[in-house]
């Protein structure tokens, strides 16, 4: 999930640096290509120069449209350098071809070939999937209450013209702030689904979160429980609106959304159904001990690290959900890794002492908000054995977030065992984490795949909704 992971380059920042002037003119776009196994991420350098020297700034164009302004820019002999310190990058090229290209190392963590040459514009982003007019249904801007925050909700109801009274849908975003597209890398997954399933003639309601967009923002400590209170608000304007079958109003979930909609299914019993994609069936500490396992060796961590490193990861989840006190949390994290260490590899103990510790430190600030710790604690497995609507579950294979393979079991031997309510678990081998026909199922690699989401699970999804709706 979104918030639990870092990303190669998911961050923007704000302030610019400059460095020296030279006698080539290195003002433009650069473009390239970042490769290290099966990923190959498209980069981009925007060069800009005015009275007191170059600044640089930095695209992963298949990560973020946000440009990430670079620190210590130097430009003296043919050689372009700069860095990043917060996110641990550098760069040092050499200006070759006739001033058309920069040859040089780009280092985050490891060192990466990476060859920039001078283009008018960046590459576009291909998204094929994104819904294009003209639109045979009717798009309408609303907005509603939460009674119980407070808070209004702004977002974007679908629904066929023809006058009949729809089932529907809401859409509920995985973790971190989302808009009401779910938007990623340049993909609208949440603008997809509802313009299938609204083609299809299921009306869908999808919204922005807290603080983004038309959405009001609360206090910022708010947690899954709090979310679901957002899609009941959500269900309150379905239901009374007077071309939606009150009866028929289903909930789909992608990740933290999945676990969102068996909170809310489970006490509202009106609910028809829910559509989980890639949503947990076990607890969030659990998810995260997996999901870092999973990470880490796609990323080339050595087996015999990872064996050392996971207990100590474990030990950090222990200590934020034990310590409420950030200082304190850091320290005995800090204290944790000190008395593994002198076990780690070799090479750890050589080479990565401080940076394992900077690691470490970050862990620890990472796991302490309360939205954080509500995760890391609830345990799902209550929510989905208390439904009694149906559930569509679909998991990916490839999927290094959600394991499928620690999940779908789960799922089904929990959804199995309710007397009321059908289900189906669905497994594509071949899936990531957001639905998409993958090669790694890395995180870096979601912006390189142009498919938005699976066509089979649009269809499976549609299907079973409008079966158990007849």
């Amino acid at each position: 999930m979104k918030k639990m992971i870092t990303l190669l380059i998911l961050i923007c920042f704000t302030e610019s640096s400059y460095g020296q002037k030279s006698e080539t003119d290195l003002e433009g776009k650069w473009f390239g290509r970042l490769k290290f196994g099966a990923v190959n991420l498209r980069t981009g350098l925007d060069i800009t120069r005015d009275n007191q020297g170059y600044r640089v700034e930095f695209f992963s164009l298949d990560q973020t449209p946000n440009p990430i302004p670079m620190e210590k820019v130097k430009y003296a002999g043919d050689i372009l350098s700069f860095e990043k310190s917060s996110l641990q990058i550098s760069y040092s090229g050499t200006l070759i071809e006739n001033g058309q290209k920069l040859k040089g190392i780009f280092v985050q963590g490891v060192p990466i070939p990476l060859v920039l040459e001078r283009v008018d514009k960046f590459p576009e982003l291909l998204r094929p999937q994104t819904p294009k007019p003209p639109f045979a249904y009717a798009s309408t801007e609303v907005e509603y209450i939460n009674s119980k925050s407070g808070l209004k909700l702004s977002g974007t109801l679908t629904l066929a013209r023809d006058g009949k009274r729809l089932p529907a849908a809401i859409l509920i975003t995985g973790s971190g702030r989302q808009d009401r597209n779910e938007t990623i890398m340049g993909h609208k997954p949440f603008w997809v689904i509802a313009d299938y399933l609204t083609r299809k003639g299921v009306a869908v309601l999808r919204v922005d979160d807290r603080a983004v967009g038309g959405s009001e923002a609360g206090n910022g400590n708010e947690t899954s429980l709090d979310f679901a209170t957002d899609v009941e608000a959500g269900i309150q304007f379905l239901r009374a609106h007077p071309q939606i079958h009150p009866k028929q109003v289903w909930l789909i979930g992608h990740s933290e959304g999945g676990y969102i909609a068996a909170m809310v299914a489970a006490r509202d019993r009106k609910v028809s159904g829910v559509v989980s994609l890639a949503g947990p069936a076990v607890a969030g500490k659990d998810i995260l001990i997996e999901q870092n396992r999973l990470l880490r060796a796609t990323q080339g961590v050595a087996k015999e690290t990872l064996d050392w490193f996971m207990p100590l990861y474990t030990e950090l989840l222990d200590i934020a959900l034990a310590q409420d006190d950030l200082e304190k949390a850091r320290l005995e994290s800090k204290a944790a890794l000190d008395r593994r260490i002198s076990s780690a590899p070799l090479v750890i103990r050589l080479t990565a002492g401080a940076a394992l510790a900077q690691e470490v430190d970050a862990i620890a600030k990472q796991l302490h908000p309360d939205w954080m710790k509500f995760f890391l604690a609830h345990d799902p497995a209550d929510d989905w054995r208390r439904t009694r609507c149906h559930v569509l579950a679909v998991f990916g294979g490839k999927d290094l977030q959600v394991s499928a393979s620690q999940n779908a079991p789960v799922m089904e031997s929990l959804l199995a065992r309710r007397p009321r309510g059908k289900h189906a678990i669905l497994e594509y081998k071949s899936l990531n984490h957001l639905l998409q026909h993958a090669e790694t199922g890395n995180v870096s690699e979601y912006g390189t795949i142009e498919e938005t989401i699976a066509e089979d699970v649009l269809e499976q999804m549609v299907q079973f909704i409008l079966d158990q709706s007849r």
